[in-house]
């Protein structure tokens, strides 16, 4: 394809496609994840090593729950629950929050991780992941997000997953929880003294396989927006031992964050400040901001909820070889697929219903890039760029 042909296409696709699954800098984007603070997240990261040991029946974890929900509602939120459950004859809280969302409501984005610790105070295990939530929270309160989000902060994951397992057994699965994806964050703050400049994006490579595909794509997602929106590298790995697997063996998909140089001080009394690294904790925080964002769909006031609505659709693997796949962040009765060549000339077409799958055999193809339509029966619309490989 000549040059300037395909940069004039890939410019119109770019143009045209989902900017809740585009992965080049988004400005509106970049001007939040500004505003996370490495004075807050140092804030909080000592508040939470002054409130100590937060093991099962302990006063120190109630007091963080009730710290926690003191956070949320000075940021504005009004939707928080304490989803109270028993462990050993103690009553422990997971603490949920509620953003709702205006094009999917039904959506959710959970963005996780756990606040309870194991023999010390957990400033790396897990209160850099909870100060990385509340940044998020913090600076998400008032941007209007496509998708609703739920920031979960979950106790008993020392334990063995008590209170995520508790939340999928009891809300997700008996209310079929719309998930669009859980977003974990476990161990972020990296290690005193070291070159902390790599995060780990963790994706579902265990049993059900039927969610591992979206995870990947996902979790490919993520690695560019924390390239975007940090100074972080990346490197892949495989997700494991954190609060997104009750929600993996559910069937859910899963992503999340892990720092790369792993601290030996988590489980023990040396899991305090000084052993970790509050500037490595904020630039995770930052390509935190900056995939909430994106997966959320949040979008500039002055954008109309009907061009946000056409923002729907993830085409997986992508680049695709014989076949593609796709997902549609709502239900529709019916829609077409047109599938457009560089020219713009439609060569292939093909009707869909709501009970048929998302798939369609692309052998047919050429290597090159495309363009996928989706017309739906609503009158509204979307176009995403596809790449064909061998």
């Amino acid at each position: 394809m000549p040059r300037l042909r395909l940069l004039l296409f890939f410019l119109l696709c770019t143009c045209l496609s989902v900017p809740s699954y585009a992965q080049s800098l988004n400005p509106f984007y970049e001007g939040i994840v500004s505003g996370v603070s490495y004075d807050t997240v140092l804030a909080n990261l000592q508040k939470l090593e002054s409130l100590g040991i937060k093991e099962p029946g302990t006063a120190a974890i109630d007091n963080t729950a009730n710290w926690l929900i003191q956070k949320y509602q000075s940021f504005g939120y009004t939707q928080i629950v304490r989803d109270t459950f028993e462990y050993n004859g103690k009553q422990l809280y997971n603490i949920i929050v509620s953003k709702q969302g205006t094009s999917f409501p039904p959506r959710y984005l959970i963005i996780d991780g756990h606040y309870d610790t194991y023999q010390g105070p957990g400033v790396n295990d897990n209160g850099s992941g909870v100060a990385t939530i509340l940044e998020i929270a913090r600076l998400l309160k008032d941007i209007p997000t496509s998708h609703s989000i739920r920031f979960i902060n979950f106790s008993a994951e020392e334990e063995g997953l008590i209170g995520s397992q508790h939340f999928v057994d009891h809300t997700v699965i008996p209310t079929n929880m719309n998930i669009l994806l859980v977003f974990n964050i476990d161990e972020v703050g990296g290690v005193a003294g070291q070159i902390n400049n790599t995060v780990t994006c963790e994706r579902d490579e265990a049993s059900p396989s039927s969610n591992n595909v979206l995870s990947s794509a996902y979790t490919d997602t993520l690695v560019n927006l924390t390239k975007l929106y940090s100074t972080l590298q990346t490197q892949v790995s495989y997700a494991y031992g954190s609060d997104y697997v009750p929600f993996q063996e559910a069937g859910k998909v899963i992503t999340g964050l892990y720092e790369t140089n792993e601290s030996s001080f988590v489980h023990s009394p040396s899991d305090v400040l000084g052993k970790m690294s509050p500037l490595y904790a904020t630039q995770v925080a930052k390509a935190s901001t900056g995939a909430a964002l994106h997966y959320s769909g949040a979008y500039e006031l002055s954008t109309s909820i009907e061009q946000v609505k056409t923002i729907s659709a993830l085409l997986y693997p992508n680049p695709a070889g014989s076949l593609v796949k796709w997902q549609l962040n709502e239900n529709h009765p019916g829609y077409i697929i047109r599938i457009l060549d560089e020219k713009g000339s439609c060569i292939m077409e093909k009707s869909f219903s709501a009970t048929d799958e998302c798939k369609a055999e692309i052998s047919q193809l050429y290597p090159g890039i495309f363009a996928i339509q989706f017309i739906f029966t609503d009158g509204t619309s979307t176009t995403v760029r596809l790449v064909k490989s061998l």
